[in-house]
Order: structure tokens, then sequence, then C-alpha cells
């Protein structure tokens, strides 16, 4: 899809090269960000705040988020990287960022009006829902896209699983309007700036979105040290064009054009040496790296816990009821501490989980009351076979 007109950059745009992964591999949430923090700590308490709400450490995640243009709220996701087992990751260190597929549902023209946003990607649907509070979307959930029937059945055509998804979007988000983006797999830089585009099945308009490379690096989904490590190479880079920028204007543009090209082929065959040296050390640390998370897989749980908090989700009868902390005790059991207005709403609470038909118990612990409302801890057994194992068939 062609840049708008008034959008067209007048620089040269190269192919982004990143990889994506699919939507319904993540946990999102939006978090408010205190109005007290100092200026630069956003980000420390955003990952503070999904370290809270996971049931996994942050090394056992890939993760990222983005913040809103007023610094009020941060968009969090999460990725469990059992998920990404199967994906060959050699690649990722030359890569110019590794990204979630629904960042472009992340952008401040996403919003519009009162209207919700269904993102069509390659592998995933995804839907967002918006309120007055920011930019940045309220609630978040997403489908895979099935490519397979059962039993040698044709998968459900794409309209048909955008039609059901819809239905069940606008019910799990109180949404009444949505608009409707496939996204275009294509995306460019132009400077320093990362383009993505969508094509709009709905009546209203859309033009590319753009983010910045500062943006992409709070999105990229790499450990921090191979962020930092990409970050780093990237600033080397610029300052070796900046330094063949200077020379040219010293020795004239055909001295210089041999010395790119001499330099640029002696740098390419060296590292592309390097490389190849590497690869077998890379592949065998990369082999042991797999055999330990599938022992480790026998241990832990999948990711039924994100699972047991969306099911929880819609129970929030009151709006007061805040989920401030998840934690597990085995594969069935969530404990949740919460904030409700009173000790009333805690009573009903409890009443709502214990007629949820997934839920075996529930048990009330650490009730403290005040007038500025009650805290408590809640321990869920959930009923064995509730939710689907990792191993049975993912989501």
């Amino acid at each position: 899809m062609p840049f708008p007109p008034k959008l067209k950059p007048k620089a040269q745009a190269y192919e982004l090269d990143a990889f994506l992964a699919p939507a319904h591999w993540f946990f999102c949430r939006r978090i408010e960000i205190p109005s007290d923090l100092e200026k630069g700590e956003e980000e420390g308490f955003a990952l503070l705040e999904l370290e809270n709400l996971s049931p996994f450490p942050l090394d056992h995640l890939h993760y990222g988020y983005r913040l809103d243009r007023a610094g009020r709220f941060a968009f969090v996701f999460a990725a469990y990287k059992r998920r990404f087992e199967k994906v060959d990751q050699t690649s990722w260190r030359r890569r110019d960022a590794i990204l979630p597929d629904f960042l472009l549902g992340l952008h401040t023209s996403s919003k519009s009006g009162e209207s919700g946003l269904i993102l069509v990607t390659e592998k995933s649907l995804a839907a967002f829902s918006f309120d007055e509070k920011s930019e940045l979307p309220a609630a978040f959930y997403s489908e895979a896209l099935e490519f397979e029937g059962d039993e040698g059945e044709e998968p459900p055509s794409l309209m048909s699983q955008i039609v059901r998804f819809e239905s069940v979007a606008k019910s799990r988000l109180k949404m009444s309007r949505v608009r409707i983006w496939h996204a275009n797999t294509e995306a460019k830089w132009v400077g320093q700036t990362a383009w993505f585009g969508a094509v709009d099945s709905s009546d209203f308009p859309v033009a590319k979105v753009d983010f910045s490379r500062a943006q992409l690096w709070k999105a990229d989904l790499r450990d921090q040290e191979q962020v930092d490590q990409a970050q780093k190479e990237e600033r080397q880079n610029a300052l070796l064009w900046k330094g063949l920028g200077g020379i040219a204007a010293l020795v004239g543009i055909i001295l210089l054009g041999e010395l790119f090209w001499g330099a640029s082929a002696a740098y390419l065959s060296y590292r592309n040496s390097k490389i190849a040296e590497m690869t077998p050390l890379v592949q065998e640390i990369q082999s042991l790296q797999a055999t330990s998370n599938t022992l480790r897989g026998f241990l832990e749980s999948d990711l039924q816990p994100f699972e047991m908090i969306d099911a929880l989700i819609p129970l929030q009868q009151y709006p007061n009821i805040v989920y401030r902390k998840f934690e597990t005790e085995g594969p069935d059991v969530l404990v949740i501490d919460a904030k409700a207005a009173n000790q009333t709403q805690v009573t009903e609470f409890k009443k709502r989980l214990e007629r949820f038909d997934k839920i075996a118990s529930v048990e009330l612990s650490k009730q403290v009351n005040k007038p500025s409302g009650s805290t408590f801890t809640t321990t869920i057994r959930f009923k064995f076979g509730a939710f689907y194992q990792l191993a049975g068939g993912g989501q």
C-alpha cells in the first residue's frame, strides 16, 4: 500500500526487518502511572506493575510496553518464553526489532470516537476498546486465526472468523461499534521512523502510522541485554556512516565511493566469517536452552494462570474492586490480593466466584477493613481440567 499523499516522506524508504509475534500469545493490561512519579521513572514503574500482575518472573517472559503522550498510562504486554520455543531466534540479534503484531493498535490514530478496533494480522485477531482517559486501549482480547479444520475439514473462512470474533469481542469488551483493520505486513524505515500500514474494511479512513525508534525500543521483546547490544551496534553503525560522510567531504566523491565499497565488502566478509564461526556454538547453547525449558515444563505451570486471570476479569461486579496482585499455588490454584470499597462488596464478590462453574472452592483471608476501603486475599481453586493445557492445543 503506497504512502498517502499528505504523509509521503521525502526521505528514501527501506524495509524494516522485524519479527512479529502473534497477538494471541500475549497477556496485556493498561496501567495508570502515578502523577507524582519523577520523569524517567515510568519504565521502572510499568515493569514493576507487570511483575506484580504476572504469575511468572520477568526473566521467563518476553515483554514490552508503550506510554501514552501524557505519560499517565502505559500499555504493558508479555508472552511466556515457552511460546517461542519453535521460533528460530538465531537471527534476532541482527534484526531491527522483535515486536508484537498488534503494535499498530497502540498508535494514537487507532482510537476514533467511541468505536473499538479489531486488527486482523497474519496469524491472529486482536480487539481493543477505548475510553476517555487515554489514547491507549483500555482493554484487549485476542484469538488465533484457524488455518486447519477438524479431521480433514476445511477451516472457516477468514470472513466468518472475523464475524464470530467481532461478536465475542463486542460482548467481552463491552463495545457497541468497531472498526476493522487488516494489517499490512510490509513495514518501512524512513530515517529513524518506522511506518506500518493497514487497510480499513469499515467506513473509517486509515493511513500509515509511524513509530519513532525510541518507541520501538520500548516495545522490543528481546531480553534487555540483547536490546542494549542492538542499540550499541546501531550507534556504532551511525558513527561509522558519519565518519564516512566526513571522509567524503575531504577526499571527494570518487575516492569515497571506492573506500566505501571496499570497506563495506571487507566488513561484511569479516562479519559473515565470524557469524559462521560462532554458529555451531550458538546452536549448541540454544539446544541446551530448549532442553532445559522442556525439563522445566514438567515442573512449572504453563499459561493457565493468564487464562485464569482473563476468566476472572468479568466477575468484577463492582467498579471499586481492583485486582492488585496474582500468585499461583500449583496448576489449579490462583491467589489474588484485591481491594474493594467495603465489606459488602467483598462478600458479594465471593458469592459471584462461588457461582462460577469453573471454580471448585473460594477462601477469603487477610481481610482488613478501613474507612478508605477493604483489602483482602482470596484463594481460588479451579476444577481439574477447567482450562486447556498448553500441550493439548494452546489457548
